[in-house]
Parts: structure tokens; sequence; C-alpha cells
């Protein structure tokens, strides 16, 4: 399977799980593409509850997070394109935003590697790289993290390597989740750029 076509078939299951009816979500994303559209707009659907270990090995729970607007994204510490990138267009859009509205909102990176991606080594990711003041990672073993990445419509395929290694396929996708922890926006990762999403936020927040 090429590429081309892996990510179509990622995106496909996305929608799928987003929507009532995937073929107004498709319909929905083509005139996004197509026009000035760049964040899709979301029902509301609010996302399962969720309890996960953070970079410090504290447990996170989506009800007891604090804030106005939480970002999620998904990644993985040996990804050698998408996710660095991603990563850090969203450090940049926090960046931008005023002081006074940073705190209102919290930068998630949830693991599609929990084999690989453990607390200790989240922690040496986001230090390593200048994440570490703004992103929160999260992470558990498969069981806790399916049930995310079905939530969210997030496919995840495991590619083996030689050597006994492997590489990560994933919806590459970026969501805005409001204080009830709600679905508001969808945002492409290869779409995102932090002077619109930055904007974006701060109407939100306001």
């Amino acid at each position: 399977m090429t590429l081309r076509r892996l990510r179509l078939l990622l995106w496909i299951l996305a929608l799928s799980a987003l929507g009532t009816s995937a073929g107004i979500a498709w319909y929905r994303w083509y005139i996004a593409q197509h026009t000035d559209t760049w964040a899709l707009e979301l029902d509301g659907r609010p996302v399962p509850a969720f309890q996960l270990l953070d970079q410090d090995g504290r447990l996170v729970s989506l009800d007891a997070l604090e804030g106005d607007l939480f970002v999620v994204t998904f990644a993985y510490t040996t990804c050698p394109d998408t996710c660095p990138v991603t990563l850090r267009r969203l450090v940049a859009v926090l960046q931008r935003l005023p002081e006074t509205l940073r705190d209102r909102i919290q930068l998630l990176a949830v693991t599609v590697d929990p084999e690989r991606d453990t607390p200790d080594r989240l922690r040496q990711y986001a230090v390593a790289n200048g994440f570490d003041l703004s992103l929160r990672f999260l992470t558990g073993d498969r069981a806790a993290l399916e049930p995310v990445w079905s939530g969210f419509g997030i496919a995840v395929v495991r590619h083996p390597l030689p050597q006994g290694q492997y590489e990560v396929q994933h919806t590459a996708v970026t969501y805005i989740l409001d204080r009830s922890g709600s679905l508001r926006y969808l945002i492409r990762d290869e779409a995102l750029e932090p002077a619109r999403l930055a904007e974006l936020l701060e109407r939100l927040v306001r």
C-alpha cells in the first residue's frame, strides 16, 4: 500500500468515527481543503473520559484537567517527520498568545507508540526538544490508549522493519476541546499554521 493510500485510509477511519454521517464529514472536509477554511468545526460531541500518565508519571484524567481549552494531538518520540513539526508549531502557537491567556489553554500530546514511549522517554524527549514547559505528553499501556485513539478517530498502523524494529503510521490531526471535553475543531496537522490557530484559540477562550 502506498503512503498516499494509507493516509487516505486513516482519514476515512477518523472521519467515520467522528460524524454521524461519514459522507457529510467528507464533503465538509473537501470544502475545507478547497476554500480558505482550514479548521473543520465539529458538532461538540464529548470524547470518552480517560486516565493516562504524563511525562512526570502523574495520573491525568480528562475531567480533572484545568483550563478553558485543550489542544490535543497525537505523536510518538521516534517519529522522523510529521510529529516533531506539529509539536513545534503547537509550542509556537502558545508563544503567540497573550500571557494572560496561556494558562487557560493546555497542549496535550497523546502517544501512538506506548511500547516505546514510557514516561521517562517522554520526559527526555520533551526536555531535549524544548517542549517540557509547554506540552504535556500522555502515555499508558495499549489497553488504556486504544479507547482514546478510537474516541478521537485516530487510526494507528504499526509496520515492521528489519532487525525487529517498526514504524508507526497514524492519523495526523489535532483537535480543540472545550472545558467540558467536547470536540470543537479538527485540524489536519499539515494545515496547522501557528498564527491562524493562535487567533482561533484567542477568539474561543475570550
